[in-house]
């Protein structure tokens, strides 16, 4: 069921492809078999760096939170006694959507007072998976690009919990029918499968076809998106 989950959903929100975020360099390895690795961890699992460096994701994501927040407040809410399941595909450390997040909890409680709310994380198995949980359980602070603190809607006792997983969003990462809402950011350069005239650069975020400017790709990708 590849990609149902997030088409299912209404926001699978993709930036442009190339960003100027000049300080985050991807490192692209070529294995044995001829496949490219084009993502590694920013800095040390744990660091937050990828959030502490980046400017571009706050601004895709604050230009996308009217949607999201729109959304939020028209979709049908779980019966009672039933969490609201949110989730982040593709969430790298989750610092950058750490102020979304928020906010999306206080419009779920704003229809439903004291509703409980999931956040649920999701990225490769190779993610910074120790920047996530620091960020999202409130372990270490996170300033956005703007100098605004972000806190954390993790709170156990008042009804907000946190999930992950490391299965990639190209695979089904959640039983049917177990997500309410769900995002994707600055993503659009994660295909399933590379199309056969695209020549990748070492700049995080950019492609090119091999055919010149003008020339079509990854259109099949483009309409499942």
């Amino acid at each position: 069921m590849k990609f149902t989950i997030l088409r299912s959903l209404l926001l699978l929100l993709l930036s442009s492809p190339v960003l100027s975020i000049g300080v985050l360099v991807a490192e692209v390895d070529a294995a044995s078999d001829g496949r490219v690795t084009l993502h590694a961890p920013v800095g040390e699992d744990g660091e937050g760096l990828y959030t502490a460096s980046t400017k571009g994701c706050f601004d895709v994501i604050s230009a996308a939170s009217p949607l999201v927040l729109s959304s939020m407040s028209s979709i049908p809410l779980p019966p009672p006694g039933v969490a609201l399941r949110v989730s982040d595909y593709g969430t790298a450390d989750a610092g950058t959507s750490l102020g979304l997040m928020s906010s999306v909890v206080d419009a779920a409680r704003s229809r439903s007072p004291g509703i409980e709310v999931v956040l649920q994380y999701e990225d490769q198995k190779d993610n910074e998976w120790r920047s996530v949980f620091n960020h999202a359980l409130g372990h270490k602070p996170v300033t956005d690009a703007y100098g605004n603190v972000l806190a954390s809607p993790y709170s156990p006792g008042g009804g907000v919990y946190v999930s992950a997983t490391g299965v990639g969003f190209h695979e089904q990462c959640y039983p049917s029918a177990s997500v309410d809402l769900g995002m994707s950011f600055t993503a659009m350069h994660w295909l399933s499968t590379g199309p056969g005239g695209m020549r990748g650069r070492e700049e995080m975020h950019a492609a090119e076809c091999a055919g010149g400017p003008g020339e079509e790709c990854g259109g099949k990708e483009r309409e499942r998106a």
